[in-house]
C-alpha cells in the first residue's frame, strides 16, 4: 500500500503527460538496478570495510560502463577543464562520497529503510527547486509530495512513530510557551 501510494504520488510530482515511453522505460530500468545494488549492500556491505567495497562498486561501474561505451562507439576522451572539473566533481562527490556514505550508513539498516529514505529524493528536489531556483509545483505537485510521505508512513510505521514524537516535542513546548505569554498579558 504504501509503495502504490508512493508511485501514485510521484506521478502526480512529475506530471504523467510529460516524457517519453523509450525514456520512461529507462527510468525504470535505472530504478530496478538501483533497487538491486541497495538489496545486494543489505547483504554484503556489513561484511566488509566501506571504503573498500565503495572502491570495488565504482571500478565495477566503470567497468560495466566502459563496455557499453565502447559498444556503441562513444568511447572518447572528454576536451576541456570545465568538462574534466564536472567529471571530477560528480566522480567523486556525487557518486563515490554518495556510495561511501550509503554503503557506512545500509551497515546500520535494513534495504527497506534505505529505499524509504531514496524514495523521499523527488520530495526534497521539488521543495529545494521551489526554494532555490523559483520552481512553482502546482496543487498537483505538492499533492503528490505529501502522497509520497504517506506511502513512506504507510509502509514504515516506525517512521510515523518517529514523526509523531518529532512534532509532539515540537508542539509541547510551543504550547507551553504560547500559554505562559497568556498568562502574563493582562
Amino acid at each position: 500500500m504504501g509503495v502504490a501510494l508512493s508511485v501514485a504520488g510521484l506521478a502526480m510530482l512529475s506530471g504523467i503527460e510529460e516524457g517519453s515511453a523509450g525514456g520512461d522505460l529507462l527510468v525504470l530500468a535505472g530504478a530496478a538496478a538501483y533497487s538491486l545494488q541497495i538489496v545486494l549492500l543489505e547483504r554484503f556491505a556489513p561484511g566488509y570495510d566501506p571504503l573498500a567495497f565503495t572502491f570495488v562498486e565504482m571500478v565495477g561501474a566503470l567497468n560495466c560502463f566502459a563496455v557499453v561505451a565502447l559498444a556503441l562507439g562513444q568511447f572518447e576522451v572528454p576536451r576541456g577543464w570545465t568538462v574534466w572539473g564536472a567529471l571530477a566533481a560528480t566522480g567523486v562527490f556525487a557518486s563515490a562520497l554518495g556510495f561511501l556514505v550509503q554503503t557506512w550508513a545500509q551497515r546500520r539498516t535494513s534495504a527497506t529503510r534505505t529505499a524509504l529514505v531514496f524514495a523521499t529524493e523527488p520530495v526534497f528536489a521539488g521543495t529545494f527547486g521551489y526554494a532555490l531556483a523559483g520552481d512553482r509545483l502546482g496543487a498537483l505537485g505538492w499533492a503528490g509530495c505529501v502522497l509520497i510521505l504517506v506511502g513512506i508512513l504507510v509502509a514504515e510505521p516506525a517512521a510515523a512513530a518517529v514523526l509523531s514524537r518529532l512534532v509532539a516535542r515540537r508542539t509541547g513546548p510551543q504550547r507551553a510557551a504560547g500559554a505562559m505569554n497568556r498568562a502574563r498579558c493582562p
